[in-house]
């Protein structure tokens, strides 16, 4: 009697164990590896630009400050036209601040991901990028498909979880691999970076004392003074346009634009695309949680619109009155607004003298809203 007692207490001793370690095993892999991942790919150099993984350590940063916040995503042209703190200056509300989560290439249908954490956040706006090149249908192309997963896989990686339910359905099939539904999911997810990422984190830190080769993109320690900094005012590309003469920026648009111009990203469409299904959850997601939406605009370098068509452009009108019919956003259109040529550093991108032009301009508009 007394052996088949030890004999089941030594197997209950093992079963326990065994589900020890399984419940050791979920937690360091579904939190911890995760964690160390998200400071490797922000901080290290495991991907090719740790902005692509600021989005949710981001919306967390956000979410703890005390200041309203008035939060940019969208695409590069965003990214690169604001400057938080310099809008946040011009503010004349108190105890506002506006930063910068806007990330090259993203469009509507990558970034409808960090919606639910955002809304969680509750910012009291969002600026959301919507010009021409948000508006235009997926096409077969093996460089966007890796962006996609690409895309899809760091925010799952970064994420913490947060509902899929709302943005599921959108997904295309080949997309449903790239994205994570549970703590399993994105310990397989993580998996693809979590070597490297955990290397590069690790090499940040001891380079200076072993011979190691390390380059340093000097990215802020996610959670430090710089870090928030960085949230609002995010490194600009340097100066392009700015350093040719005339003829070498008229040369280039005529070698150069009239083949852009019978792109997607120049020949909107009213709706129907992935791109205007995922700007309807996502506008009506910010408003029925009471968070103000804007709709924005940026303008092009003004040698752009010799090159487009009557009508070319219609269907950014109709998706903007759409949106502005439905649920009520707001709009800021600037695209048809003709800004000096000394203001962009290439066709669509902002350079220093235009955003500085764009921060007082914004914040202008940015101060008639909030008193309202």
């Amino acid at each position: 009697m007394a052996s088949n007692n030890a004999t089941s207490s030594t197997l209950g001793g093992l079963l326990s164990s065994f589900g020890a370690l399984f419940v050791t095993y979920l937690v360091f892999s579904g939190v911890v590896v995760p964690d160390l991942v998200n400071k490797g790919l922000v901080e290290g150099n495991a991907i090719k630009s740790g902005r692509y993984a600021v989005t949710f350590p981001g919306i967390e940063t956000i979410a703890e400050q005390d200041s309203d916040a008035i939060v940019t995503i969208g695409s590069s042209i965003l990214q690169y036209a604001t400057d938080g703190e310099c809008i946040t200056n011009r503010l004349t509300t108190s105890n506002t601040k506006v930063y910068n989560l806007a990330i090259s290439g993203g469009n509507p249908y990558t970034e409808m991901i960090q919606i639910p954490a955002l809304v969680k956040a509750q910012p009291k706006m969002v600026l959301l990028d919507l010009g021409p090149n948000s508006l235009w249908n997926f096409y077969e192309s093996e460089s966007l498909d890796e962006y996609i997963q690409f895309r899809f896989t760091i925010l799952s990686i970064t994420s913490d979880l947060q509902s899929v339910d709302e943005w599921k359905h959108l997904l295309r099939p080949q997309d449903k691999n790239y994205t994570a539904h549970s703590i399993h999911d994105r310990s397989i997810l993580t998996k693809s970076y979590s070597q490297i990422a955990i290397d590069n984190l690790i090499l940040k830190y001891s380079h200076e004392y072993f011979p190691f080769s390390y380059y340093n993109r000097n990215m802020p320690e996610i959670g430090s003074e710089a870090w928030e900094e960085y949230l609002q005012t995010p490194t600009f590309m340097p100066p392009k346009f700015e350093t040719w003469n005339q003829s070498e920026v008229d040369t280039w648009f005529e070698e150069n634009m009239a083949q852009k111009t019978r792109a997607g990203v120049y020949n909107p469409l009213p709706n129907g695309t992935l791109n205007h299904q995922a700007l309807d959850y996502t506008i009506q997601a910010f408003t029925e949680a009471g968070i103000q939406v804007v709709m924005v605009a940026a303008p092009h370098h003004p040698l752009v619109y010799d090159y487009l068509q009557p009508g070319q452009i219609d269907g950014h009108n109709a998706t903007l009155e759409y949106f502005e019919e439905t649920y009520g956003a707001s709009t800021i259109n600037w695209y048809w607004e003709t800004w000096e040529q000394d203001m962009f550093r290439d066709r669509n991108h902002l350079g220093d003298n235009g955003r500085e032009y764009y921060c007082e301009r914004m914040a202008a508009e940015l101060n008639q809203m909030l008193e309202v």
